[in-house]
C-alpha cells in the first residue's frame, strides 16, 4: 500500500548512508564528484527537454559537474521511472518528469513503481493548462461551453488517454452535469490543429503557441497566466482545476536529504540570481519558471495522485 512515509527522504538518507558507510555530511560535502545522469522519459526537443535545459549551463558551472541527458522514451514514463527506481540511491541519477506524467504512468500504464520510490527534489517549472475552441465558436466563456455542453455531446481533444486534462475536463463535467467525449490526439498541437479544422469543439491541453489563433476561454493555473492575463483561471469561475503540472526532478528512495538539499539550492540559486533570462527562455517554450523543495512537490505529488485516482474511480459510474 502506498503511504506518504516514503517521503521521509532525510531518515532514509541518513540510514542508507550509515549503512554503506558514509557519514551523511561527508557524503554531500564533496558533491558531485562526477556527472549526473538525468533520465528523461520523452526524446530530445520536447516539453522536459526543453525545460532541463533553461537551467543546465549554469547549474553545471556552480556544481562543477557535467549534466549528460539519458532519454529513455516509452510507455508513458514507464521506462525512465523503472531505470530510475532501480538506480543507486547516490545523488548521481535523477529522474525528469512531470508530476501529472509520473502518476499518469502509475495509474494508467500498470507501472512497476510508486511515489514511495522517489524522493522529490525540486520544481524546475510550471506548465499551464489551456481550455480553447476555434475562434469562430459560438462559445465565448468557459459557461457558454459547459451549458451547451448539457444538450450536446461536445468532443475535447487532448494528448493521451486518462491525462490530467481530460480527468479536469471530467471533473468540471461532473459538476455542471455533463459529460464530454474525450479525443486523444498524441500531443498538444495536433489538439489545437483539431480544433482549428472543426473536428472537435474544445482542446485542454498545455500552450503550444498555436493557441494564439484560437480563442482561450480559461486556464488551469492557481492566478492568471501572465502571458494572457485578460484570460480567467477555473478556479475564479468556480470550476475545479486539478493539480498544476510541474516539471520536476525526483530521485531514487534512499538519496540522502543534503544530496537533495544541494540539487534543490542549485537550481534555487540559478534562478534567483538569472531570473530575467531564465523567466524569458521559460516563457518562449510556453512554461513559468518556477523552483520549490522537496517538501512542496511531496505534498503536490501525492495530490495529483488523489485526483487522478479519485477521478479514474469516478469515471466508471455515469454523470447524474
Amino acid at each position: 500500500m502506498e503511504t506518504r512515509k516514503g517521503w521521509t527522504a532525510a531518515i532514509v538518507g541518513i540510514v542508507v548512508s550509515l549503512i554503506i558507510g558514509i557519514p551523511p555530511a561527508l557524503a554531500a560535502a564533496d558533491y558531485p564528484t562526477r556527472s549526473m545522469d538525468y533520465v528523461l522519459p520523452f526524446g530530445p526537443g520536447g516539453g522536459t527537454d526543453l525545460t532541463v535545459r533553461l537551467y543546465k549551463d549554469k547549474v553545471e558551472k556552480l556544481l562543477g559537474q557535467p549534466i549528460i541527458m539519458n532519454y529513455k522514451p516509452g510507455a508513458g514514463g514507464v521506462i525512465a521511472g523503472t531505470y530510475v527506481k532501480e538506480s543507486k540511491p547516490d545523488g548521481y541519477t535523477f529522474l525528469v518528469i512531470s508530476n501529472t506524467s509520473l502518476v499518469s504512468s502509475m495509474l494508467t500504464r500498470k507501472a512497476d513503481f510508486t511515489l514511495d520510490d522517489f524522493v522529490p527534489v525540486s520544481t524546475l517549472t510550471l506548465s499551464p493548462t489551456i481550455f480553447v475552441v476555434n475562434k469562430d465558436s459560438p462559445y465565448k466563456t468557459m459557461k457558454d461551453f459547459t451549458e451547451a455542453a448539457k444538450t450536446k455531446k461536445m468532443k475535447v481533444a487532448g494528448t493521451t488517454p486518462l491525462n490530467i486534462t481530460q480527468l479536469v475536463v471530467e471533473a468540471i463535467g461532473r459538476q455542471e452535469g455533463f459529460q464530454a467525449i474525450p479525443v486523444p490526439m498524441g500531443g498538444g498541437a495536433k489538439a489545437m490543429a483539431a480544433v482549428l479544422g472543426g473536428h472537435v469543439d474544445m482542446a485542454a491541453v498545455a500552450p503550444t503557441g498555436i493557441e494564439n489563433q484560437l480563442r482561450i476561454l480559461a486556464v488551469a493555473l492557481q492566478d492568471r497566466w501572465e502571458t494572457h492575463p485578460d484570460v480567467p483561471t477555473l478556479k475564479e469561475l468556480g470550476y475545479p482545476s486539478g493539480p498544476a503540472t510541474h516539471f520536476s526532478i525526483y530521485a531514487p528512495k534512499g538519496t540522502p536529504k543534503e544530496i537533495v538539499d544541494k540539487i534543490h539550492q542549485a537550481y534555487k540559486k540559478v534562478l534567483e540570481e538569472d531570473r530575467e533570462e531564465i523567466t524569458k527562455r521559460a516563457k518562449s517554450i510556453n512554461q513559468i519558471a518556477r523552483v520549490s523543495g522537496a517538501e512542496e512537490l511531496g505534498k503536490l505529488s501525492w495530490d495529483t495522485y488523489d485526483f487522478l485516482k479519485t477521478m479514474i474511480s469516478k469515471m466508471e459510474s455515469p454523470v447524474k
